[in-house]
């Protein structure tokens, strides 16, 4: 009894450690479902998208130094007026009238005296010395003309050049005082688009760059400019740096009308380019992408040039036609087994190909029956 009961045990004993020694079951492979891109050349351009308005760069702000009523206000805003044309004339101008008549005589009268003159020292009636004192007399004269004339023009203000009147700040009657201002005009050949660039970025912007504008006044259309003057300083509030740009094409333009600019900052024509997507920031700073080689994940370390947002240049890591990983980083693993997402597993071209063989061997096997 007791040698048949140790016969069971010792049986019992082998069978369970058979049952331990068996081999576990292998874990499931893991395989990550990825998007990719192939690398491609191509121009890419970093741009800087800014605001600016419209202004005159060529704008006056007229005034005078007489004082009296306004009299004979001959504008309003948005005439137009030509050069040398008057605007307004300011009133009390009788001394003035007085002072330039009298002075004109006394210019008629020295010219006249100065002429005789002359002809006498030629014909020796007089001495020498006395067509100095005429040539004297008639400067003294034609100086005080002179100013008589421009103390008369004080009273007339008019066009320095032509343009249009942007604002009329008197209206008749009022009475002004000398160096007041009367009237602002601009010139609307002189009409640019102004923005201000930060400091980081200004010194990458040269005088004659390319760049593009839409003006909300002119919806759905774009226009080429080029950068026309750059200021030499920069504001010390906003550490800002003022330029302008002049638009390629006449198009109507007022003071103040807003911008929006696109500016390259830099561009390569043909660089190495990925989706920005695919590059990878690791927490030491280094930059990354994966490919796919033979079915699987290949860490690379890249070295990047211009960033836009959309695209990146590579310009150490990857070659052309190297296929890079867009989407599914989550759980990629350098090594990691990939697929795409048409890629299944018994794809539907293998399916179809063991489907129409079990058709043939089907058909084949309803021959021999028959």
């Amino acid at each position: 009894m007791m040698r048949t009961l140790r016969k069971c045990t010792g049986l019992f004993i082998i069978l369970f450690l058979m049952s331990c020694s068996a081999e576990a079951p292998t874990p499931a492979k893991q395989i990550a479902t990825v998007k990719t891109k192939i690398v491609q050349q191509g121009p890419i351009a970093e741009t800087l998208e800014i605001n600016g308005n419209v202004v005159a760069t060529k704008q006056a702000r007229l005034g005078s130094p007489a004082e009296g009523p306004i009299k004979k206000l001959r504008v309003r805003e948005g005439d137009y007026v030509k050069n040398g044309a008057p605007i307004l004339t300011i009133g009390r101008t009788e001394s003035a009238d007085a002072q330039l008549i009298a002075a004109e005589e006394d210019f008629k009268r020295d010219q006249q005296d100065l002429q005789a003159t002359e002809k006498l020292v030629k014909n020796g009636a007089v001495p020498a010395e006395m067509l100095d004192r005429s040539r004297a007399a008639f400067s003294r004269s034609n100086a005080q003309l002179i100013k008589a004339k421009e103390t008369m023009a004080d009273f007339v203000i008019r066009a320095p050049w032509s343009g249009y009147i942007s604002k009329v700040l008197v209206t008749d009657g009022n009475f002004v005082g000398p160096r007041v201002p009367l009237v602002e005009m601009f010139d609307p050949a002189s009409l640019v688009v102004q923005f201000a660039l930060p400091e980081k970025v200004s010194v990458a912007v040269a005088r004659g760059a390319k760049l593009s504008v839409t003006i909300d006044a002119h919806p759905g259309k774009t226009f080429s400019a080029t950068v026309s003057r750059i200021y030499p300083d920069l504001d010390l509030k906003t550490r800002s740096r003022t330029i302008e740009a002049t638009l390629s094409e006449k198009t109507t333009l007022t003071p103040g009308m807003f911008a929006r600019l696109t500016i390259d900052l830099k561009s390569v024509a043909a660089a190495i380019v990925v989706p920005a997507e695919a590059v990878l920031t690791m927490p030491d700073g280094q930059k990354v992408v994966y490919l796919v080689k033979a079915g699987k994940a290949v860490k690379r370390k890249v070295r990047t040039g211009i960033e836009n947002g959309r695209l990146t240049q590579i310009m150490e890591g990857v070659a052309l036609g190297d296929q890079v990983i867009v989407e599914g980083h989550e759980r990629l693993k350098d090594g990691i087994e990939v697929k795409l997402p048409s890629e299944k597993k018994g794809s539907d071209k293998d399916g179809g190909a063991a489907q129409e063989k079990s058709k043939a061997t089907g058909a084949e096997k309803s021959g021999d029956a028959r």
